[in-house]
């Protein structure tokens, strides 16, 4: 890696480069008020690029299963996991919290043991560790030959497309992992052929790779709008391979080309190259830092009253140089203290074959922690948000006739402030429970609201009759609520938006000029992508996210899990789903105070 031009060196710095280039995208990426055309630009190559490089590093084992998972799987990704998502947790919130209510200790600390597979930042590690096994697998199957690898993988990720519900390919889910293992696979079999080695990299090279990405993301947001461009990308979804593959390639192909002609020598690129070689902890721990930095300049605003500690223009340059060196003290301290967290990082030759035998009860230990971890989300014992949902003092449940005869003033001494009932379904049903709970709720604190389960297969005109003949106008309660989630065969085959959309408004338009109250919608992501973002961008949402926690700012409730106990409920279903509102006490008096008026 010459100033002009050149190959790449032996060592492959370059791959420091593309890491700390990925890494400070990350980082500018959730800077508050960053501008929606910055995260287009810079979100697309960020996660696959860590897949890349992780196949790239990648050795062949010859098979040897044990050393792989003893040395890829169990020392690189999950003591890197455990440890950085115990640090990640130390938000602003829990710290608060933590300080306020010493008790709650031991329970922050059995949330932490059981939750930490759960979240999204451990669901990438997670993601990778399902793709290292699955290389593995087609390693030994096609024998280390990359273009039958490179055929079975796109065959996987074909798989992992047609899975996706509702064929959106997301990176932290599950259900599409098939997807990456083709990123990963790449990486791979780029090492082995030495095909970047054969290519000598020109400044201008980059130029015209880069002009290539910015075109190709420019005609996306000119063909869907910049919002739903950014909503789609910054949620590192891809809702179709003929906007992925392009995406994909130009940008992967720009940020190496670019990484390779950067000048080794000069300082800023020796600095990158060095946040690259920690690219775990500042993709990990620098999104705390960031949080860090946001919450004591927003004091010192409330101090100052300085106007400019509020612009953009300020605030993106100064919190990526203050995030980026203070996320420096961790970095020294892991290069003296732990370097394992490191990218550098590598085990000594001989360490593995002094503990074969470690592997396998490693492997045992985890299959048996996963196990436990089923059980217990199973039998409602693990609720993953409940070390998160704490934060939010106003709790409350939503309840249909699953629940059966509900003692209400026993649910109120159990903090709970609001509850949502169900009213009606479709044109024709009604909730058996709605009168009885309707009337036993009044009698408490708790302020109701009604909601309609939205049917697929009715008018919106219709469900409107079904819901305003069974719901009585009511100026203390919460504003009528439209669920839409799928349900049935809807799941696999969802109807499309021109269909569902005028249907929808119909529904909510009867039932605000009815009650007088802008209606809520409760989503799942799916539905909120599909039927909601760009159509109902004016509505409170009740966000249903059961696992992660829901996307910041885009609502107003969220129902943070499906299998909570509560003393009171009688019906077959002993679970109860919880929810929490997005404010403090004062900001909940004041949604409620005056009936909970149209939104503005």
């Amino acid at each position: 890696m010459k100033k002009q031009c050149s190959s790449l060196k032996t060592r492959e710095s370059w791959c420091d480069a593309v890491r700390g280039i990925c890494a400070l995208a990350v980082l500018l990426s959730h800077i508050p008020g960053v501008p929606d055309v910055v995260i287009l630009y810079i979100t697309p190559f960020t996660l696959p690029c860590f897949f890349i490089l992780s196949g790239y590093f990648t050795k062949n084992y010859d098979g040897n299963i044990p050393e792989f998972f003893y040395n890829k799987v169990f020392k690189e990704m999950l003591l890197k996991l455990l440890f950085i998502f115990c640090l990640m947790t130390l938000s602003i919130k829990t710290v608060t919290g933590l300080i306020l209510h010493p008790s709650t200790i031991p329970e922050w600390i059995y949330d932490l043991s059981v939750t930490f597979l759960l979240k999204p930042e451990a669901l990438f590690f997670s993601i990778l560790t399902v793709c290292s096994v699955y290389f593995i697998a087609i390693n030994k199957i096609c024998r280390d030959r990359p273009l039958p690898m490179i055929a079975f993988g796109t065959v996987l990720s074909l798989i992992g497309y047609a899975v996706s519900t509702p064929r959106i390919i997301r990176l932290w889910c599950w259900d599409t992992a098939l997807v990456c293992v083709l990123f990963y696979i790449l990486g791979y079999c780029a090492k082995k052929v030495n095909l970047l080695k054969e290519i000598h990299f020109k400044p201008h090279y980059a130029v015209i790779t880069g002009c290539a990405y910015f075109a190709v993301l420019t005609l996306f947001a000119l063909v869907l709008g910049v919002d739903s461009a950014k909503m789609i990308v910054g949620n590192n979804t891809f809702l179709s391979p003929l906007i992925a593959i392009p995406q994909f390639i130009t940008g992967n192909v720009f940020v190496i080309t670019l990484a390779n002609v950067l000048p080794e020598t000069k300082r800023p690129v020796r600095l990158l190259m060095y946040i690259g070689g920690h690219s775990m902890l500042y993709f990990m721990i620098g999104g705390l830092v960031l949080a860090y930095v946001n919450y004591f300049n927003t004091l010192l605003c409330g101090i100052t009253h300085w106007g400019f500690l509020q612009s953009r223009y300020y605030q993106l340059p100064v919190f990526l140089i203050v995030t980026v060196a203070l996320t420096l003290i961790p970095a020294k301290f892991s290069d003296r203290y732990c370097p394992l967290l490191n990218g550098r990082f590598r085990l000594p030759k001989d360490f593995i074959r002094r503990r074969p035998k470690t592997c396998i009860a490693v492997c045992a230990a985890v299959l048996l922690t996963g196990a436990g971890i089923a059980a217990a989300g199973l039998s409602g014992l693990l609720i993953p948000n409940r070390i998160y949902a704490r934060h939010y003092p106003v709790q409350g449940v939503d309840v249909s006739s699953y629940q059966g005869n509900i003692d209400w003033k026993q649910i109120e001494t159990q903090n709970i402030k609001f509850a949502f009932i169900k009213a009606t379904e479709g044109s024709g049903h009604v909730d058996r429970h709605f009168a009885q709970n309707w009337h036993a709720v009044s009698e408490t604190d708790i302020i109701a609201g009604a909601y309609h389960f939205f049917s697929f297969d009715s008018s919106g005109k219709t469900q409107a009759e079904n819901f305003i003949s069974t719901v009585p106008v009511s100026e203390n309660a919460l504003p009528p609520v439209v669920d839409l989630e799928y349900y049935g065969h809807y799941e696999k085959h969802p109807i499309p938006a021109e269909r569902i959309v005028p249907e929808l408004r119909d529904l909510l338009d009867a039932l605000e000029e009815h009650y007088g109250k802008r209606p809520i919608i409760y989503v799942t992501e799916a539905t909120y992508l599909q039927y909601v973002f760009t159509y109902f961008d004016d509505y409170d949402i009740w966000f249903r996210s059961v696992v992660t926690d829901p996307p910041e700012g885009n609502w107003r409730f969220w129902q943070y899990t499906s299998r909570a106990q509560l003393d009171g409920c009688e019906g077959k279903e002993k679970y109860i789903d919880r929810n929490v509102f997005l404010g403090s006490e004062e900001e909940w008096v004041s949604y409620t105070k005056g009936g909970c008026p149209l939104n503005e």
